[in-house]
């Protein structure tokens, strides 16, 4: 496994064991659920990147370029909703009309939807039939801090992939590795106040956490 699949998944066995399989033998659709900052986007993004280096004439490169953050690799197409819910010409655009095209460069594409509960009822049936039939080089990785959002015909096409809590150790090493500006007691209060959210605990660590 590459280092950064290996340190997005430092603190998700489960997770970790699922993925490195995936990469040896990928299948088309995953979702990755879990609590909010248990590592679930991080890990998607080391992820995609091997799946792309995978199919590539230079994995390094391809890695490279998938691993950034806006990504510029064409075949890695990475959808967030704008607000609380996705757009469904987006989802229809970006990626059921996406799918259907062939990749820019390499053997593979590789669609991520961030927090796919945001998907209302029209777009999580509109996203079915690629679901069901889609290209063989297309993979589609949900992601899903509350998979019960989904319908159970979206959520029973993918590879489950599950993500637990981090431990107050985890949240903490992870605040000082951020480099905050916080001091050591109040990185440990975060991360034990936090319930396993590492994002919850980088803003207690704000002024406004703090007042909170």
């Amino acid at each position: 496994m590459t280092t950064a699949l290996s340190d997005a998944t430092e603190h998700q066995a489960a997770a970790r064991a699922a993925l490195e399989a995936a990469v040896a033998s990928p299948r088309h659709a995953y979702l990755l659920s879990g609590p909010r900052g248990a590592g679930k986007r991080r890990a998607a993004r080391a992820f995609a990147a091997e799946l792309l280096a995978g199919g590539a004439s230079d994995p390094e490169d391809a890695r490279r370029r998938a691993l950034a953050d806006p990504s510029p690799h064409p075949d890695l197409v990475w959808v967030a909703p704008p607000g609380t819910q996705h757009l469904v010409d987006e989802v229809r655009e970006r990626v059921i009309h996406g799918a259907a095209y062939r990749p820019f460069e390499g053997a593979r594409r590789v669609f991520v939807i961030e927090a796919a509960e945001a998907m209302g009822d029209e777009s999580q049936n509109a996203l079915l039939k690629t679901l069901e039939e889609p290209p063989p080089f297309a993979h589609l990785v949900l992601l899903s801090a509350d998979p019960s959002g989904l319908l159970e015909t979206v959520t029973s096409r993918c590879q489950p992939v599950r993500f637990v809590p981090l431990s107050p150790d985890a949240v903490e090493e992870r605040l000082s590795e951020a480099a905050l500006d916080a001091a050591p007691e109040e990185r440990r209060a975060a991360a034990r106040l936090c319930g396993g959210d590492a994002e919850l605990a980088r803003f207690l660590l704000t002024d406004g956490g703090r007042a909170l």
